[in-house]
């Protein structure tokens, strides 16, 4: 899709102003609930609420399907995606208890493949999931069924991570291919949506793949993640002030596939060095004193995805019980 930006834009040092009012932060439990998915390849998936007064999570609801990971929130819809075949995406109305299962990338691909899928102006942008040019992004409706081409990526990759945060969608980290080899990538790029195009950001200090990601106020975290295929218990802050990263306080243990999120001011990351290993290891990262330190661990095995709702959608959902 054409755009009048330059590919290569990098962002100013100012942040710029997001040009919406109305955009909202929600990563204090004064406003969202905190949610934890659990993906078990026998059992039905099951969904967990935080209670940040007792520091413990209770089973909210369960839906019967299986063999899914990862979740996004897209309206009254969980969206999984599957862990065998990255190309179908199950849909779980909210509303009405109904399941579809959905391909929206028409591509022939029967293995999984590592991309991106992430919430974005109530849609799913799917980012890096076509083999024959993974600058290609998505954009999928998921009520009517409708995918759509988004502008291209700066940098062509996999394995990377998605995040909105502050009315833009950052992308971090991946995998490149060079002259037929792989290798973890540092690129950082920003979508843009009114001027519908992708901004070069500054780059990560390590380059890693599948690193963890969260939003708070004017930062971002990236956690965890490999580097060569090993684990990193690595986590930078980026302020979006100044365009920057800097490298934080590193976790106790490192972490690939983590699920990430700020939330009641404490930065919370749950998962272990891979997906065979203890995936409902916790730890919180404090930032009045700059420490990381261990929580209960997660009352079910791993591995989860966190997600931030409304309380009126929390208890959308519990009412389905």
């Amino acid at each position: 899709m054409g755009s009048s930006c330059s590919r290569n834009k990098e962002i100013p040092t100012v942040n710029e102003s997001s040009g919406n009012g109305n955009v909202k932060r929600t990563y204090n439990d004064s406003n969202s609930c905190l949610l934890a998915v659990q993906f078990d390849n026998e059992n039905s998936i099951r969904v967990l609420k935080y209670n940040s007064t007792k520091e413990d999570w209770t089973i909210c609801h369960e839906i019967p399907v299986k063999g899914l990971y990862r979740t996004s929130i897209v309206k009254q819809y969980l969206l999984f995606h599957d862990w065998h075949d990255g190309l179908r995406i199950c849909c779980y109305d909210t509303t009405t208890r109904a399941i579809r299962t959905l391909k929206p990338l028409k591509i022939e691909q029967p293995q999984w493949r590592c991309y991106c899928a992430v919430e974005f102006q109530e849609r799913l942008y799917l980012i890096g999931a076509d083999s024959d040019d993974n600058r290609k992004v998505y954009i999928w409706d998921p009520e009517n069924d409708h995918l759509s081409a988004a502008p291209k990526l700066i940098v062509g990759r996999t394995r990377a991570t998605a995040l909105k945060h502050e009315g833009y969608l950052y992308l971090a980290g991946g995998m490149v291919t060079n002259l037929g080899y792989d290798h973890d990538s540092n690129a950082v790029e920003r979508y843009n949506p009114r001027r519908r195009c992708w901004e070069q950001c500054a780059s990560l200090q390590q380059a890693r793949g599948v690193p963890g990601m969260a939003s708070a106020g004017v930062y971002i975290y990236a956690i965890g993640g490999d580097c060569n295929d090993i684990p990193t218990n690595m986590v930078e802050r980026y302020d979006t002030r100044i365009n920057k990263w800097t490298q934080i306080i590193a976790m106790q243990v490192p972490k690939v596939f983590a699920a990430c999120v700020y939330y009641n001011n404490r930065l919370l990351v749950c998962g272990n060095t891979t997906n065979k290993q203890n995936c409902s290891y916790v730890e919180e990262f404090d930032e009045a004193t700059k420490k990381w330190c261990r929580k209960n661990d997660m009352p079910l095995e791993g591995p989860f995805s966190y997600v931030l709702a409304t309380p009126a959608w929390t208890m959308q959902l519990e009412s389905l019980n």
